[in-house]
């Protein structure tokens, strides 16, 4: 439906936690032409517009054509509500303790036609089925670690067009991310990451009327302000690295696939002028880093992938840990990550000063990647442990006092490995 029509439709609301603390931002996308009143606490709660059906950013922003026909409205839960209600139904707000956590990333459906063979989203796409399941595991928490729009162009001597919209508007976000999301976003409030898809050359701008955890500007940001959230014994640092996520050169039309490389203008940028602003956003936040914390950024600080040309190992992304690995608290026990489509989950037990260990969760639903080898050091820090599985799959962290035990499931709901996160060290093991 279009604005303005006499029946209105409600496509999505869900609860994102924007901090300081335990913030949180009620969010909905309608096709009315005006934003709705919620129920805080059985009193009457107005929503605002954050992007109304046009343009949202002014001529001259680096930015690719797209079309959002409908409204996207917020309003921040009021301190201490209990209940938030829309047309009947609650949404999910934070409890004052968090004890279960789902996390995955990369959830899209590859459609590029720069890519020979593309993911055929009917068939070998699990996300829906992820979504159905992770929800059935009644967290009190969800974390996307990035990458939500996949289906960006389309090779039409190879692939039927017609069956998938691609591009970088409101269907695309729509099919996508927002419609198979919405078994999860009635189950919880989420932390979401920036990814390299939705860098201001691509899906930027549904990123900024959408998710990101600012009002939106009339630019776009190549990199959002980092923030933190608090939640009943621990805490998360939110970092934007998707202009970084830095990916090898080159296309390739294997089955198994890395990501859309030629299509990340990040490659471009000043490293200097990186590093600069990575040291500037963690300065803006690092006095207020709760204890213990987890840190969330789309690209891993220590992590592999396959070297597609020489068949080894090679590090992901390094410009993080030179900007700003030896600044990091050391309170903040585990990174987690996605980018890499596989689950990789490394310890450095030995490393001096401690280092974090590292997860990564690229296994939402786009197509996966090679499985690289188990690294026996990253950068010459020594890994005390690892496992890397090639499935798609989403992880579910439980609180056990002050150990989180993870129980990786695959895209049915069958567990495949099994995780132990105490302190800095991380250990896991397939079932």
């Amino acid at each position: 439906m279009q604005p303005g029509t006499a029946e209105a439709e409600t496509h999505a609301a869900w609860v994102q936690l924007v901090g300081p603390g335990r913030d949180a931002s009620i969010r909905v996308i309608t096709d009315d032409t005006r934003c709705p009143t919620l129920k805080a606490d059985g009193a009457n709660l107005p929503m605002q517009v954050r992007a109304a059906p046009r343009p949202l950013f002014k001529p001259g922003t680096e930015a690719p054509p797209a079309s959002f026909l409908i409204l996207t409205c917020e309003v921040m839960a009021p301190s201490g509500t209990s209940s938030i209600v829309l047309d009947g139904q609650r949404l999910p707000l934070a409890p004052a303790d968090i004890r279960r956590i789902v996390v995955f990333g990369d959830t899209g459906c590859r459609i590029n036609k720069k890519k020979k063979k593309m993911q055929n989203c009917d068939e070998d796409w699990p996300y829906q089925k992820i979504a159905r399941h992770a929800a059935e595991a009644r967290p009190d928490l969800v974390i996307h670690v990035g990458d939500y729009l996949y289906r960006e162009s389309c090779n039409a001597e190879t692939t039927d067009c017609s069956k998938t919209p691609t591009g970088y508007g409101w269907e695309q976000w729509r099919d996508d991310f927002f419609r198979p999301s919405a078994p999860l976003f009635a189950a919880a409030p989420w932390i979401v990451v920036r990814g390299n898809h939705e860098i201001c050359t691509r899906a930027g701008e549904g990123w900024f009327r959408f998710l990101d955890h600012a009002r939106p500007a009339d630019t776009c940001t190549p990199m959002s302000s980092f923030f933190t959230v608090a939640l009943g014994g621990l805490g998360f640092v939110i970092m934007d690295s998707g202009q970084i996520a830095k990916e090898n050169a080159g296309d390739n039309d294997d089955d198994d696939d890395d990501d859309d490389d030629n299509d990340d203008s990040a490659v471009s940028v000043n490293p200097d002028d990186t590093v600069s602003a990575l040291r500037d956003n963690y300065a803006e936040i690092s006095s207020r880093i709760p204890s213990p914390a987890w840190l969330l950024t789309h690209a891993p600080f220590n992590a592999v992938k396959l070297d597609k040309k020489t068949g080894s190992d090679e590090i992901v992304n390094t410009i993080q840990q030179q900007a700003i690995g030896d600044l990091l608290s050391k309170d903040i026990e585990m990174i987690v990550s996605g980018h890499v489509h596989v689950f990789e989950a490394l310890s450095f037990a030995d490393a001096r000063p401690p280092r974090p260990s590292q997860l990564v969760v690229g296994t939402g639903g786009v197509k996966l990647a090679k499985k690289p080898d188990k690294p026996e050091d990253i950068g010459g820090i020594p890994v005390s442990d690892a496992l890397i599985v090639k499935d798609f799959a989403y992880i579910v962290w439980d609180r056990d006092g002050t150990t989180w035990r993870g129980e990786l499931f695959n895209a049915d709901g069958l567990q495949i490995a099994q995780c132990k996160l105490a302190e800095h060290a991380l250990t896991c093991k397939k079932r």
